[in-house]
C-alpha cells in the first residue's frame, strides 16, 4: 500500500520537472523588454521610438492572437530588436500586455 503513493510522488515530481516553470511576467517583461519599452502602467519607454506596453495594449484592433503572432513572427524590426521569444514567454507578455488595457478599450467587431 506504501509502494502507491511513493510511486504517485515520484511521477509528479519526474512531471514538473518536464514542464518550464511559470515565469514571473513582470520580471521577465522588464528584462527582455523594460530597456526600450515602459512595461507597466503610466510608466514613459526610456527609448521614445517604443511604445509603451500600456499604449501597444490600448491600439484600435488588438487582439490577443494578433499581438502573441506578432510577438512570434515580427518582432525582429527594426533590426535592434532581433531576438527570439518562447512560447511560454509570449503567453506571458501577451497576458501582462493586455491586463494594461483601459476600461474603456473596444475589441474589434468580428
Amino acid at each position: 500500500m506504501k509502494a502507491l503513493p511513493l510511486a504517485v510522488g515520484a511521477l509528479l515530481v519526474a512531471g514538473c520537472e518536464t514542464a518550464p516553470p511559470p515565469p514571473d511576467t513582470l520580471a521577465f517583461a522588464q528584462a527582455a523588454c523594460g530597456g526600450c519599452h515602459a512595461v507597466e502602467a503610466y510608466d514613459l519607454s526610456p527609448e521614445p521610438a517604443a511604445p509603451a506596453f500600456a499604449e501597444i495594449a490600448n491600439r484600435e484592433g488588438l487582439t490577443e492572437a494578433t499581438l502573441a503572432t506578432w510577438l512570434r513572427d515580427a518582432h525582429n524590426y527594426p533590426e535592434a530588436m532581433d531576438f527570439t521569444l518562447e512560447g511560454h514567454h509570449i503567453e506571458a507578455l501577451v497576458a501582462h500586455i493586455l491586463a494594461l488595457r483601459r476600461a474603456d478599450y473596444r475589441p474589434p467587431i468580428s
